[in-house]
């Protein structure tokens, strides 16, 4: 009895330190600003529109959701961060493959430097084939939504490792928040 109850004090107390390390610093008045550790390295401050959820994923190290609105039922974008390899042409060819129809012109593909961190930034927009209920490569099902964009960047180490982050929801609402996005990889230069 006596080692069950200080088993649940430790399983509660780790939960607790747990949400304390996750959870953005508070100021005295002022606004508290969240950031993700990328490879325990960089800091990168999240935008404050961005809400953190639970990963969708097991791969997914930091999910948020972006929302038009308040509300349940407002138009939201999903925000995934993360540590993968590949090839950067390779991914980026990935990603392109998940769009179709859209605005040719609006497609591209830019090679950003932040500090000694390379950054490949690329803006997709049209309709998004995107795997629900497991993804393709786990049994899922693949669901077409129309005029949605993706502003996704893989951010390249010194040392070649590579750091994901995407944003992917209705075109309006990715658009509206790109610039929030790429300023958060000025923590690279730090």
């Amino acid at each position: 009895m006596i080692r069950m109850n200080a088993y649940r004090y430790l399983i509660a107390f780790t939960v607790a330190a747990g949400c304390l390390l996750a959870s953005p610093s508070h100021g005295d008045d002022k606004a508290a600003t969240e950031s993700v550790s990328v490879f325990g390295e960089k800091k990168l401050a999240v935008p404050d529109a961005w809400k953190r959820t639970k990963p969708q994923s097991s791969i997914v190290e930091h999910e948020f959701i972006v929302k038009e609105a308040e509300g349940d039922d407002a138009p939201s974008a999903r925000v995934t961060l993360m540590a993968a390899g590949g090839d950067v042409k390779a991914n980026i060819d990935r990603w392109k493959g998940q769009f179709t129809g859209g605005d040719a012109a609006a497609q591209k593909t830019e090679k950003k430097e932040f500090g000694d961190w390379t950054v490949h930034v690329v803006d997709l927009s049209g309709n998004f084939k995107e795997s629900v209920g497991g993804g393709p490569f786990f049994g899922g099902r693949v669901v077409e939504r129309t005029d949605y964009a993706m502003l996704g960047a893989i951010l390249v180490h010194p040392n070649g490792r590579k750091y994901f982050v995407k944003m992917t929801g209705p075109a309006d609402l990715v658009k509206a928040n790109r610039d929030g996005m790429l300023q958060m990889f000025d923590g690279l230069k730090d």
